[in-house]
């Protein structure tokens, strides 16, 4: 599987220290993670970043983006003047490349922190034929963060990685939502949390959401 990541998920999966674990509870390599060559300089460099996430978590994001590969197939020029026609703002030049290049990818998915995006993809796909087309192409080709999220609570559990998610918590409305003070924060409560943020997120996504 190769992993075609927006910015979001890995600022996300620096602050909570979840690089690893993420590689191996989805069986794939730094090798098979490709990112946008702009992401290095506009959060790679950015001094903005660094003030957000702290030093710690800047310095994990840099080191896994040393370790990843750049996109280099261009995004079919067809769905992105479809995106850019039928989708209004929610969808930025960099979702809208991820989701013009992934078709053009064999065995690829996409990982994605900004489900605002696939709600406005699935919209478009009701109003536009070529955007339809696109959503018909990347249907269980998308993994958001709570999936990812998911996934390493099945593989590792919530106590391996409990205390790096309380520290990371301001890094995504749900995880401060979800854990709050951290004091009582707990598996049950917090797979709760997440399990009814993604049925709204498959409801709003249409069948764009990996299972």
């Amino acid at each position: 599987m190769i992993v075609l990541s927006d910015n979001d998920v890995l600022i996300k999966l620096s602050s909570c220290d979840l690089f690893l674990e993420f590689l191996t509870a989805f069986e794939v390599s730094e090798a098979d993670v490709l990112i946008s060559p702009r992401i290095r300089f506009s959060i790679g460099k950015s001094k903005a970043h660094r003030n957000r996430i702290g030093e710690d978590s800047f310095a994990r994001l840099n080191a896994f983006l040393a370790k990843v590969a750049d996109i280099l197939v261009e995004p079919d020029s067809t769905f992105i003047t479809a995106l850019n026609e039928h989708t209004d703002k929610n969808i930025d030049a960099g979702e809208a490349a991820l989701f013009a290049v992934c078709p053009l990818i064999p065995n690829s998915v996409i990982l994605t922190g900004d489900k605002k995006s696939l709600t406005d993809l699935t919209e478009a796909g009701l109003a536009d034929s070529v955007c339809e087309t696109l959503c018909r192409v990347l249907a269980g080709r998308v993994i958001c963060f709570e999936q990812v999220l998911v996934r390493i609570l099945d593989h590792f559990g919530f106590d391996a990685i409990r205390e790096r998610l309380i520290a990371g918590r301001e890094c995504d409305r749900g995880l401060a939502l979800w854990l709050g003070s951290g004091l009582d924060a707990n598996e049950t409560g917090f797979r709760d949390g997440v399990s009814s943020f993604l049925k709204d997120a498959r409801d709003t996504s249409g069948s764009l959401l990996a299972k």
